[in-house]
């Protein structure tokens, strides 16, 4: 062979392997001043909303930044772009940014469990270096609320209604709407003149005022959470509905401007119990919401709704009104609740024994 030909492999070999080594060092040096970011359009929404998952990679040199891969992990629970996450995986994300330039990727995340997530750091490797970006997120997600009342049981589509004899004075002059009769209607609310045009598949339909709160209230929820025999109850589904009614009930309350207070009997942390007094404003219905989120079924229960009513209320303002959530009364309770009605408290029992399925 020619030893022209032989000097000319051994120097194109002698470029492509400079080339290489000069790539190389060139995406190393580049890589290691590259910025990395990511953000979340909420840090909390009900079962079932979508939020957006930002992330953005600054190339702040003047070498372009192909196929770089990004990676971190998706708690279970979530759906990501499509993806429904029954287990902990591993999200990766390209990038091809070119010089001195910032790329976004967006994703779309929906909450399908109630719960807190925790997003974990962010990492990628190159080679020989690895780099990790410090960038935790937590959001929460709050529990699955009624989206109409169709879904609602009996004794909880007349909550909003309940007027305590102490204080919730409905004023005739603060009408916020018409809808049809319900049994227990008082009958000054009765619209004649509505009922008079109203029909509903052919037949005339009496129509009741609806009315807005003359002044502001205090809602107290108690949520029992213990097992009890006598319902059969054994699976989450007693907590996961108790608290969609506790939602229904916060949400009716901050949304006509009361104020709201939560109490449950299962462990939270060091406490033997949940409570949160009735105020209102954004701080405490963030709070209100996280708790709601992070209640966990497998937590310790110390207390029975006897011992949990004859120990907080007397925290309560007197003009309260108290619902109590459960799936079974027992004789220690039922006894709690007709000595507290005597001593004209306003309680209502929301009985889930009948609506949670095993």
């Amino acid at each position: 062979m020619d030893h022209r030909i032989v000097i000319l492999i051994i120097a194109v070999l002698a470029l492509a392997v400079l080339a290489v080594w000069f790539w190389r060092r060139m995406k190393s040096k580049a890589l290691s001043v590259m910025e990395y970011g990511r953000s979340i359009s909420s840090d909390g929404l009900f079962v079932g909303e979508t939020l957006e998952l930002t992330e953005t990679v600054c190339n702040k040199s003047w070498f372009p930044l192909i196929a770089v891969k990004m990676e971190f992990y998706v708690p279970a629970g979530l759906t990501v772009d499509d993806f429904e996450c029954n287990e902990y995986i591993k999200l990766t994300s390209v990038f091809n940014a070119p010089p001195y330039s910032t790329v976004t990727k967006k994703h779309t995340v929906t909450v399908d469990k109630r719960g807190k997530y925790h997003l974990s750091d962010v990492s990628f490797s190159y080679r020989k270096d690895n780099y990790i970006f410090d960038i935790p997120l937590d959001f929460y997600g709050y529990p699955d609320y009624f989206s109409s009342e169709s879904e609602l049981s009996a004794d909880i589509i007349s909550t909003g209604d309940v007027v305590s004899r102490r204080k919730y004075v409905e004023d005739p002059f603060f009408i916020s709407g018409i809808r049809e009769y319900r049994a227990g209607d008082p009958m000054r609310s009765i619209n004649f003149k509505a009922s008079a045009r109203a029909f509903n598949g052919g037949v005339r339909s009496m129509m009741s005022n609806s009315y807005d709160s003359s002044r502001s209230y205090d809602t107290f929820v108690f949520l029992d959470l213990n097992r009890y025999a006598e319902c059969n109850i054994h699976s989450e589904a007693q907590l996961e509905i108790g608290l969609k009614y506790a939602c229904f009930l916060f949400c009716s309350a901050i949304n006509n401007g009361g104020r709201f207070g939560f109490c449950t009997n299962s462990a939270n942390g060091s406490q033997k119990f949940v409570f949160l007094p009735c105020e209102s404003g954004e701080m405490h219905t963030k709070r209100v919401l996280e708790q709601f989120a992070v209640i966990d079924f497998y937590s310790k229960r110390d207390y029975s709704v006897a011992a949990l009513l004859r120990e907080n209320i007397e925290k309560l303002k007197p003009n309260t009104d108290i619902y109590l959530i459960t799936p079974y009364v027992d004789a220690n309770a039922d006894e709690m609740i007709y000595l507290l009605r005597g001593a004209d408290r306003e309680i209502q029992v929301i009985n889930i024994g009948n609506t949670v399925k095993n």
